[in-house]
């Protein structure tokens, strides 16, 4: 199947008839409009189903641009067409350099369609493609970041998940993080964690995640004033939103002044609940927010104060290695400080060091000796 093409439109003998007859006519073209879009999309169906077994090649790949820039193509057609090409993104790696070389010259045309299937399926492609190191590069850019950051205002909660998601994945990247920042995605920060939407506020999250862990870009987050609506996010009925919002706070505090601004919104009140949770991922972020505030010597004083250390000595003896070295490095910062480090010693922390020398977690273990 050839890609489509504009055909030179044959001179009509509809319009010089209809001039000279009464009463009601039938314009051809008219017809011709809904019956090309029935054709097309039976004809992307059938390339799809011949396709299945084969790998993406350049030319099923360009038919698929021709028919994405089209504006003969009805939108449906488009939106099975994306859904295709994210289906290869997700399983086919090798093939990434095919859906960049043509996908991302229609990314425009399809973010400014008037169906929300499409916008959003198109935001999941560019995820994908900044996903892979091998693909981020043409994806990681001010004006891609820019066109995103306005479907953060979109109607459609589907379009704005889908948008969060892509910039998510941008921000891993130093540049990217740089370009998500400059395109003004921190303005919408505080709406995106009031969404009821539980999916974009967990790729908000991640946003908030990606731009603190990054020196260059931590201090225009905190700039923003997360930390208040995240450490009221701490006592959501959602576990998957405590997640989010503990892992988003354990990258913010890599700063100080960070740091300073989740001990101020009160996350350190929280911190004994948290550690108690039965979700390992909350247990592990929460090691990590106490490591990061205690790591800082301004204010180790304030975990000192709320006692910590009797439970992340009990998670040394955890299951879960992921837990155990979370404790480990909280316990080992805790200890730089006089005070920390006679809680942590009374907590019973040398009954576990032999043990742990011997495990995975040996290199935060040495840091408490």
């Amino acid at each position: 199947m050839p890609p489509l093409t504009r055909q030179r439109t044959p001179q009509s003998l509809h319009s010089e008839w209809s001039r000279s007859s009464l009463g009601a006519t039938i314009s051809i073209h008219a017809l011709a409009k809904p019956l090309m879009k029935v054709m097309y999309h039976r004809a992307v169906l059938d390339l799809i189903k011949r396709q299945q077994d084969i790998p993406l090649s350049t030319e099923t790949m360009q038919i698929y641009e021709s028919y994405l820039g089209s504006k003969y193509v009805a939108e449906t057609t488009k939106t099975v067409i994306l859904g295709e090409i994210h289906k290869r993104a997700l399983v086919e790696v090798e093939v990434q350099a095919h859906i960049i070389s043509d996908f991302l010259g229609s990314y425009d045309i399809l973010l400014d369609s008037t169906n929300a299937v499409v916008r959003q399926r198109t935001t999941w492609i560019l995820a994908q493609l900044a996903f892979h190191s091998s693909t981020w590069g043409p994806v990681v850019t001010i004006q891609l970041s820019t066109r995103l950051v306005a479907l953060l205002g979109d109607g459609n909660p589907d379009v704005v998940e889908g948008a969060c998601y892509a910039l998510s994945q941008i921000a891993r990247d130093l540049d990217g993080a740089r370009a998500v920042v400059e395109a003004g995605a921190l303005d919408f920060i505080p709406e995106l964690l009031e969404s009821t939407n539980v999916a974009v506020r967990q790729w908000t999250f991640r946003i908030v995640a990606e731009l603190g862990f990054h020196s260059s870009t931590q201090r225009a987050v905190v700039a923003t004033q997360p930390s208040t609506r995240l450490v009221a996010l701490l006592d959501d009925c959602n576990v998957d939103v405590v997640r989010g919002a503990c892992y988003a706070l354990s990258k913010i505090t890599c700063d100080l002044d960070g740091a300073r601004a989740v001990v101020e919104a009160g996350a350190l009140d929280l911190i004994p609940e948290l550690l108690e949770s039965t979700n390992v991922r909350v247990q592990q972020c929460t090691s990590w927010i106490l490591s990061q505030v205690a790591f800082h010597s301004s204010i180790q004083g304030a975990v000192v104060a709320v006692r910590p250390s009797t439970r992340l000595v009990a998670l040394l003896g955890d299951g879960n290695v992921d837990v155990v070295k979370g404790a480990c490095y909280a316990l080992a910062n805790i200890s730089h400080d006089l005070d920390g480090a006679r809680a942590v010693i009374k907590a019973g922390t040398l009954d576990f060091v032999a043990e742990l020398i011997e495990s995975p977690q040996a290199e935060p273990t040495c840091s408490l000796d």
